[in-house]
C-alpha cells in the first residue's frame, strides 16, 4: 500500500515533517548560483557546464543500447555492478593501483560520485564518530557527514607563498602536518582526501599523502579518497592514488 503526503497551509502537523538529521544543513550553495544566473542572465562561471559535445562512440554506443532490440540490455541487474562492468573496471584499476582486485568483492559501481560519498559516509559513520575534512572542501562532505550522524573536523590548506617572486599556484597551498596530527584522536572515523582538490586544484604531493596513510594507520581511521578529477593534471603534475 502506498501512502502520499500532501501539504497545504491550513494543513497542521503535531510532529515535525522534516528528520532532525536535516537540522543545521544550509542550503546548496550551487542553488544560489543557478538561481541567480537565470534571475539576471548571467553566466555562471561557478560551475563546470560543458560547451562540446560527448564523444560520437559513446552516443553511438548508447543509441545502440537503447534501440539495438537486445531486450537483455533492459534488465535488472546485480545491484553492486552489472558482473561485465565491473569485471572491466577491476582490470583498468588494476593497472593503476597495482594490486590485484576482485570485481565481485572491491568494485561496486553507483550512479555518480554523489552517490559514492553518501553510500559511504551512511555505511561507515555512527552518531559520535568524527570525520576530518581538508579545507577548501565539495561543498556535500560536510552535509553528508551530518547526515550520518557524524561530527566534520576541518583541517586547512594554508597559502605558503613562493619567495622567489613567483606567481602562487594552487601547489603552494599546503597541511600543517603537526596541525592534521591534532585532529586526529580515538573518535577519528575517516579524514576525506580530494586530489586534485575542487576548488583549489591543488595535487597532493606523495609526501603528503604518506603523511595522511600514516596518521591513518595510527589512529586506525579509513581514508575516503575523493579522486574524480584524476584526469585533469597540468604543468608536469603526477596525480598519486593514495591506494598505491
Amino acid at each position: 500500500q502506498t501512502h502520499f503526503l500532501s501539504h497545504s497551509p491550513q494543513a497542521k502537523m503535531s510532529k515535525p515533517v522534516q528528520a532532525r538529521r536535516l537540522e543545521g544543513i544550509d542550503k546548496n550553495i550551487w542553488v544560489e548560483f543557478v538561481k541567480l544566473a537565470a534571475t539576471y542572465s548571467k553566466v555562471n562561471l561557478g560551475q563546470g557546464f560543458p560547451d562540446f559535445p560527448a564523444p560520437d562512440f559513446l552516443t553511438e554506443a548508447f543509441a545502440r543500447a537503447l534501440g539495438g532490440g537486445n531486450h537483455m540490455l533492459h534488465q535488472y541487474t546485480r545491484a553492486f555492478g552489472h558482473p561485465p562492468l565491473v569485471k572491466v573496471l577491476a582490470q583498468f584499476f588494476e593497472k593503476l593501483l597495482g594490486r590485484d582486485l576482485d570485481p565481485m568483492t572491491n568494485v561496486m559501481v553507483t550512479v555518480g560520485a554523489y552517490q559514492a560519498l553518501f553510500c559511504s559516509f551512511q555505511a561507515l559513520v555512527d552518531e559520535g564518530d568524527e570525520v576530518i575534512i581538508i579545507e577548501p572542501f565539495f561543498d556535500c562532505y560536510e552535509p553528508m557527514v551530518k547526515m550520518a550522524g557524524g561530527t566534520p573536523v576541518f583541517v586547512p590548506l594554508r597559502p605558503n607563498p613562493p619567495k622567489d617572486g613567483k606567481l602562487m599556484s594552487s601547489a603552494d597551498w599546503q597541511l600543517d602536518p603537526a596541525e592534521l596530527a591534532s585532529k586526529f584522536n580515538e573518535r577519528t572515523k575517516a579524514i576525506v582526501l580530494n586530489s586534485p582538490n575542487n576548488p583549489l586544484g591543488k595535487v597532493f604531493s606523495r609526501g603528503e599523502l604518506g603523511l595522511i596513510a600514516e596518521l591513518c594507520v595510527k589512529h586506525d581511521a579509513l581514508c575516503i579518497s575523493d579522486e574524480v578529477y584524476e584526469w585533469l593534471v597540468y604543468d608536469g603534475k603526477q596525480h598519486i592514488r593514495i591506494g598505491t
